[in-house]
């Protein structure tokens, strides 16, 4: 799928740099404190239930929603058996959708209980977030498995508190993860290089090297998922040292 999303009438103009599988980030620290297992999450009812915990327990909501960005909602949406989207075939607004509905319909009722809080700033990507987040200030997040390098930048007091978990299902036996976001590489018709340009891009993306590399420096989980299970993924680095080394153990469940 993530080679599809580049690809028109049979044609391949980019590769994308990760798969950018959706997981699930949790605050042990905070989840401890009120009893809640992380592994006993399965299902976003089980979810509600555990953030209500959270919040009796400690008085810090389960998590933030943004108000100025899709990426709370776009992750739900695009788990769901459906494969539901914000956009129509036509590139048109699909915000009525019975799967967008469903997604909002549940945030509405997550915020009006208090287990969920918009995210200071807007969104996810704010110097106020991170410094709300880096001080305990929500128990978990679901976003892309790159948004670890935010915790490692820009969050560094959660070093050693946060897992991560496959999201939950909407139901039991339901996907638990979506691909999403993504950076494609192309060749332009302009280049004086071509060739040499496609040597390289499949090296750099398609290679078993290349692919390792992809997580060794950038931290992004390769395309290539038959790399996952190699010793290399599980080597120190900065990733690994923050979260622990079974980051792709939890990518292999969804």
């Amino acid at each position: 799928a993530r080679f599809d999303i580049y690809a028109k009438d049979g044609n391949y103009y980019g590769v994308d740099y990760h798969v950018g599988a959706s997981v699930i980030y949790y605050n042990k620290e905070l989840l401890d404190k009120a009893g809640v297992n992380p592994a006993d999450i399965k299902t976003w009812d089980d979810y509600a239930a555990a953030g209500k915990k959270v919040l009796d327990a400690t008085g810090v909501p389960m998590t933030t929603l943004e108000t100025t960005e899709q990426w709370s909602m776009w992750l739900q949406t695009a788990q769901q058996p459906a494969k539901g989207d914000l956009l129509n075939e036509n590139f048109e607004p699909n915000l009525d959708s019975p799967e967008v509905q469903k997604v909002m319909k549940w945030q509405q009722e997550l915020m009006k209980s208090g287990v969920a809080v918009g995210a200071p700033g807007g969104f996810h990507h704010t110097e106020e977030y991170f410094g709300f987040m880096n001080g305990g200030g929500a128990a978990s997040i679901w976003m892309p498995l790159w948004y670890m390098g935010r915790f490692t930048d820009s969050m560094p007091d959660l070093k050693g508190k946060m897992v991560i978990s496959p999201m939950p299902a909407w139901a039991e036996g339901e996907p638990r993860s979506a691909g999403m976001g993504g950076t494609a590489t192309v060749i332009t018709n302009q280049s004086k290089n071509a060739d040499l340009a496609k040597e390289f891009l499949a090296f750099s993306k398609i290679s078993k090297e290349g692919s390792l590399a992809t997580w060794t420096i950038l931290g992004f989980d390769p395309i290539r998922s038959d790399v996952w299970t190699d010793p290399a993924m599980k080597a120190a680095n900065k990733f690994t040292d923050y979260f622990g080394d079974n980051i792709f153990d939890v990518l292999d469940q969804v």
